[in-house]
C-alpha cells in the first residue's frame, strides 16, 4: 500500500504578494528559496526543503487561498498506486506533471480543494523533463523520461 512520506508545501494564492512575502519572512522567520514573475518559495530549512510554503499571484475576489497541498511519497512506483488508488475510487485526477525533478498526480479532495501526491527524481539540474506525465506508463518509463533518456510517447 503507498504510504505519504510528510507534507511538503502548500501553495497559497495571494491578492498582495509582497505585504505575505514580508508576513512570512519578517513574521515568522521563513527564508526565500527563489522567486517567478508568478510565485515566491520560502522554507524554514532551504537546505532541507525546497520550499515549504509557496506565494502565488492572482487570487481573485473570494476565491479559495489555496492553490493546492503537496504531499510528498518515497518513490515513483507510489505515486503510481495513488494514481490507480484515485482512478479505481472514482477520485477526480486534475493533472499528472513533472515539474523538472518530480513525478506528481494532482486530484481533488470531496470538497475540491487539490491536492498533490509526488515523488522527487534524481536529476542534474534544470536537466530533467518538464511538462504532462501518463501515469499508465511504468516507474521506469516514466523516470527515464524524466532523465530525458525516452519519449513521452510510447
Amino acid at each position: 500500500m503507498p504510504r505519504i512520506s510528510h507534507l511538503s508545501h502548500v501553495v497559497i494564492r495571494t491578492h498582495d504578494i509582497d505585504k505575505m512575502t514580508a508576513f512570512y519572512t519578517e513574521t515568522l522567520g521563513l527564508k526565500v528559496s527563489h522567486v517567478t514573475e508568478r510565485m515566491v518559495f520560502m522554507s524554514s530549512e532551504p537546505e532541507r526543503e525546497d520550499h515549504e510554503i509557496a506565494l502565488a499571484r492572482g487570487r481573485q475576489g473570494t476565491d479559495s487561498p489555496i492553490a493546492h497541498v503537496a504531499w510528498n511519497v518515497p518513490t515513483t512506483g507510489e505515486v503510481l498506486e495513488y494514481y490507480q488508488r484515485f482512478k479505481a475510487q472514482g477520485v477526480p485526477i486534475d493533472h499528472c506533471v513533472c515539474h523538472g525533478n518530480t513525478v506528481s498526480c494532482y486530484f481533488a479532495d470531496p470538497e475540491g480543494n487539490i491536492n498533490e501526491v509526488f515523488s522527487l527524481i534524481d536529476v542534474e539540474p534544470g536537466q530533467g523533463y518538464n511538462g504532462p506525465l501518463d501515469l499508465e506508463r511504468s516507474a521506469d518509463e516514466i523516470e527515464a523520461q524524466i532523465r530525458g533518456l525516452a519519449t513521452a510517447a510510447r
